[in-house]
């Protein structure tokens, strides 16, 4: 994928690999653009990021379990916040 001049790989699902694995990952290839989907959440956000992600992604954690269109929008603040107080 760095080769092919990959903007961004995408890790899945993230909790599965794990960021243990994305640590090893970016050891050697500190330039990947990992983004992890899958297990991603509000509250390890800025882990995923912290531990040298591009981006995150987010499906369940963001639109499940029937949340209507303003909850959908304060989720995704706050998926927001997170990242912004770990890129600070």
């Amino acid at each position: 994928a760095l080769e092919c001049g990959a903007d961004v790989v995408k890790i899945f699902p993230g909790e599965v690999v794990g960021m243990k694995a994305i640590k090893a990952i970016h050891g050697p290839l500190p330039q990947a653009p990992l983004m992890p989907t899958g297990g991603v959440n509000v509250d390890n956000a800025g882990e995923w990021i912290q531990l040298g992600c591009v981006a995150v992604g987010a499906g369940g954690a963001l639109t499940g379990g029937g949340k209507t269109a303003a909850e959908i929008t304060e989720t995704a603040k706050k998926f927001i916040a997170a990242v912004k107080a770990v890129r600070a």
